[in-house]
């Protein structure tokens, strides 16, 4: 390990700066210098992405995201650290290579340690994880011993349509912190058959795949094949698997006709298209599930107490709410105590007024419990094969 004291930072990819070093070269050369170089280059993102070879209609694209250095590094992962530093000295940068100097050297030391020691166990990884690696993630997180990456989404689109792939990608990823899976970006090479390997991602790595419909991608044979695969793979998972978002006004194939497609061109003020498509992508969280899981077991509790509160058993099994008009009817009906019955059941007045052969009883004014003895209580409202004698009154105006 002491040949890794003094690296040939030259010989070391940027992909080894760990988030926190990038983070800060970008805090520092975000900002727009206005004096240029003696060269004419501008002193801050826009000359590194000059002397990377960025031009043309990237330019753009990095220029109205809000970290624009960070853009120019991700497409610029294969070069060397020695050299990302040798061009920030051509921009008169000298500070920005003295402060991250110590912390570039550590970065590349650790970076190389790991690569040795995924070395030292090549064999082993070739027979159990090589057929794992479909990705340039994958090479990474292989070399730091970890499991193969996973995908929010696969993104399948036509090579004319690859700027508005290009916006998904920059809306989802820097907005959104999705990470998505491009078959010209992140598959690495030497796979023996391109196919196979996008549906193994689109199967095993990939919660959705994203559909830009446009008539140039209803030319492919191959675009049509996948989402097909898809199609059937969310039938057998019952899965939604699919997410048809529709760039350019085409006509739909019938396997995407039945789909609610997510318009580009559609206007409108509530229509706000990236927030729909992130929505869409985005599966619920496992702390949303347990959280509607407590509420429906809460509901279910709470319901159950509510039962059990006006269904206390009694020796007939009959709730006390549930013979408000037919008291006498049952001998077993035994409350124990006044307090125990419902006042708004029991105590109903009767509303017919005449007898069975037809003549009209006496009505009475009802009498209130509070005037109720023990005695009358018992007289009126407990079976009367237990309670009531023979010639006993029962207070008028109420049913037994």
């Amino acid at each position: 390990m002491a040949g890794f004291e003094e690296p040939d930072l030259f010989q070391v990819s940027i992909k080894a700066l760990k988030p926190s070093t990038q983070d800060m070269v970008c805090s520092l050369l975000n900002p727009l210098k206005v004096i240029p170089t003696d060269e004419g280059l501008p002193r801050d993102w826009r000359g590194l992405a000059q002397l990377v070879g960025l031009h043309g209609e990237k330019i753009p694209q990095v220029s109205t995201n809000p970290n624009p250095t960070e853009q120019v590094l991700k497409q610029w992962q294969e070069n060397s650290i020695g050299l990302l530093q040798k061009y920030l000295g051509e921009l008169d940068r000298w500070d920005i290579v003295d402060d991250t100097e110590v912390l570039m050297k550590n970065d590349a030391i650790e970076y190389l340690k790991s690569v040795e020691r995924a070395s030292s166990s090549a064999s082993v990884l070739d027979v159990e994880t090589d057929k794992q690696i479909l990705t340039r993630d994958d090479v990474i997180r292989a070399e730091k011993g970890l499991k193969p990456q996973t995908y929010s989404a696969f993104l399948l689109y036509a090579d004319e349509d690859e700027n508005f792939a290009m916006q998904v990608v920059d809306q989802m990823e820097t907005k959104y912190k999705l990470k998505l899976c491009l078959r010209d970006r992140d598959l690495i090479g030497g796979l023996a058959f391109e196919h196979e390997a996008i549906m193994r991602l689109i199967s095993e790595r990939c919660n959705r795949l994203i559909v830009v419909v446009s008539p140039s991608f209803l030319k492919s044979e191959a675009n049509k094949f996948f989402v097909t695969f898809a199609q059937a793979l969310g039938i057998d998972q019952k899965h939604r698997k699919v997410v048809p978002v529709l760039y350019q006004k085409c006509q739909l194939p019938p396997e995407l006709s039945y789909y609610f497609l997510l318009d580009f061109t559609r206007p409108g003020h509530l229509w706000n298209f990236w927030e729909k498509l992130h929505d869409s992508i985005a599966a619920p969280s496992a702390n949303s599930r347990t959280t509607r899981d407590f509420s429906r077991t809460e509901e279910i509790t709470i319901k159950n107490n509510i039962d059990d509160k006006f269904k206390e058993p009694t020796a007939s099994g009959l709730p006390y709410h549930s013979a408000p008009h037919d008291i006498h009817g049952s001998a077993l009906y035994k409350p124990r105590s006044l307090k125990d019955i419902p006042s708004d059941s029991l105590f109903t007045p009767v509303k017919q007024h005449t007898s069975s052969d037809g003549k009209r009883l006496k009505k009475s004014k009802s009498p209130s419990l509070e005037n109720l003895k023990p005695k009358a209580w018992l007289k009126r409202f407990l079976p009367s094969s237990s309670h009531k004698k023979k010639g006993s009154k029962v207070a008028e105006g109420y049913e037994c």
